[in-house]
């Protein structure tokens, strides 16, 4: 008898054409793909390394705020307006509300105190400077029209109050003969 073989083992057997790599080829494949991945790698290091160098200049361009202000004078004056405003009219108005109370918290002490000390170096060293360069560059004196604007102020505090007496009484004196 001779000796077949069985299906079984025809197909767990390789097939006779497919031929497997060489340790040569699975090395020079191997190689390939170190290189592509240094290469890969390489390209990534470059990217990163633009994108960085990128984002430093143009955030120390923003942290160098003496350079912004030379390029864009207006803006950071206005800006500044702003906030100097905003930061008098709060403590003004928080001033104002905690001034005729009898108690006295630490906050409204603390705003005062601020009001006091801003209100002394703005008289002394802002207003004289401020008002020679107002005068340079538009002609007028804004001392002197602060302080118009302070005397007509007083003033009309003067002529409301007594026409709002006269106006209580007049109404008291309607609801009395009523």
């Amino acid at each position: 008898m001779s000796k077949t073989k069985s299906p079984k083992a025809a197909e767990s057997s390789p097939p006779l054409t497919a031929k497997e790599p060489t340790k040569q080829e699975l090395q020079r494949h191997m190689e390939e793909t170190r290189e592509s991945l240094a290469h890969t790698v390489e390209q990534l290091k470059d990217t990163v390394t633009t994108q960085v160098e990128t984002v430093k200049e143009s955030v120390s361009g923003v942290l160098d705020f003496r350079q912004q202000f030379q390029n864009e004078p207006l803006v950071w004056s206005l800006g500044a307006l702003s906030a100097g405003f905003a930061l008098g009219y709060t403590l003004g108005f928080a001033h104002q509300t905690t001034h005729g109370s009898k108690s006295r918290s630490k906050v409204a002490a603390f705003a005062d105190g601020i009001v006091d000390e801003l209100s002394t170096v703005g008289q002394s060293f802002l207003m004289p400077a401020l008002t020679t360069k107002i005068k340079e560059l538009f002609g007028f004196d804004f001392s002197e029209l602060l302080e118009e604007l302070a005397g007509a102020k007083k003033q009309s505090k003067r002529t409301t109050r007594p026409k709002k007496l006269a106006a209580k009484s007049a109404s008291r004196k309607t609801a009395k003969k009523r």
